[in-house]
């Protein structure tokens, strides 16, 4: 009866904060936005790692693209991954790296998405809520301590303190409570550090978590734990924080208008929901083979058959956005950093 409880409460929540929001990230450019950079803040999620074997085609959090070329002494032609494989970091780009390319930019780790700018990768593996401090303490030291008008910076973290918080206890739908707070908690954490970045004048769009409730590793967990709502506490933990943090938005100064928020949360129970009309195949397993950020487009699940290199999965891996859920999160970046009123 409690989590029941629980759920209703956060329903009741959720729906303050959307209306509280109504206005948040709306609007039109009366003059367009053109940033001389962009910053990315985050989880891996965001993250473009340097690739020391291929300089400049860094390794992503998803299925890194690679070259292909059209075999043509077969017949018909088939279009087939270069052998050895050869990286193309510009392929199957995450949300933030298409961001930054929507205004010709492209980060230092993958040089081949566009003009190389000043636009900084701050984002890191494993990283939560409470890491996002520290990762714009670092940006900051390193950078004269400037935040301007002109930086685009993009926030995204909250996936990792939700996992962590479930694995935390060995059946945590026994004791919920304290997960839930603590998923609270680290909602507004990253809502405060977006208000921290807008009062230096920074102009910023943060991305809502995916529900975890719909990822594979929920669907692992269901499996070996049913009837326990395993999915469901993992559901509960994505919207709590998700919520928190739309709510601390509304201490951004000036209506928000320095803020445009993205809802990753609802583009993927979009995708779940409606898979074909994304060209999805695959809604509940993970694409990959071999673990992140190894994987690319010869080492998924259909790579052998030569069909859609992982393309037409919702999810890279048990917890990690596949291409087309990454392509379709920076399209919602793209559109809401063209209109939002910077």
């Amino acid at each position: 009866m409690k989590f029941k409880l629980d759920v209703m409460r956060s329903a009741v929540t959720a729906a303050v904060a959307v209306a509280m929001l109504a206005s948040c990230g709306g609007g039109t450019q009366i003059e367009a936005f053109v940033p001389k950079r962009v910053i990315s803040f985050g989880d891996e999620t965001s993250l473009i790692e340097v690739d020391s074997a291929h300089p400049g085609q860094g390794r992503k959090y998803t299925v890194n693209g690679v070259e292909f070329f059209t075999d043509t002494s077969v017949s018909p032609s088939v279009v087939i991954p270069v052998v050895p494989t050869n990286p193309k970091c510009a392929s199957n780009a995450i949300w933030v790296q298409q961001l930054a390319s929507s205004y010709g930019f492209a980060f230092p780790e993958c040089v081949d998405s566009g003009t190389v700018s000043s636009s900084k990768m701050q984002a890191a593996n494993g990283a939560k809520a409470a890491d996002l401090a520290g990762q714009i303490d670092l940006f900051l030291a390193g950078d004269a301590g400037t935040l301007a008008g002109n930086d685009l910076v993009t926030v995204m973290a909250g996936m990792n303190d939700v996992i962590a918080l479930y694995l935390s206890q060995a059946n945590p739908t026994v004791n919920s409570g304290p997960l839930v707070d603590a998923a609270r908690q680290a909602g507004t954490e990253v809502g405060a550090q977006v208000v921290r970045i807008s009062n230096r004048g920074a102009k910023v769009i943060v991305s809502t978590i995916p529900d975890m409730g719909l990822s594979p590793f929920a669907v692992a967990e269901e499996t070996a734990h049913p009837g326990e709502g395993r999915t469901a506490l993992l559901s509960q933990l994505s919207t709590e924080l998700n919520t928190r943090l739309r709510l601390k938005l509304q201490d951004v100064p000036d209506g928000g208008r320095a803020v445009g928020l993205v809802l990753a949360n609802d583009l993927v129970l979009a995708m779940y929901r409606s898979p074909s009309a994304y060209g999805l195949t695959n809604i509940t397993q993970g694409a990959c083979t071999t673990t992140l950020p190894a994987c690319d487009q010869t080492t998924t699940q259909d790579s052998s058959a030569g069909l859609t290199y992982g393309g037409a999965w919702l999810w890279a891996d048990d917890r990690h956005l596949g291409p087309a859920a990454q392509s379709q999160l920076g399209s919602l970046a793209v559109s809401r950093a063209r209109s939002n009123p910077f």
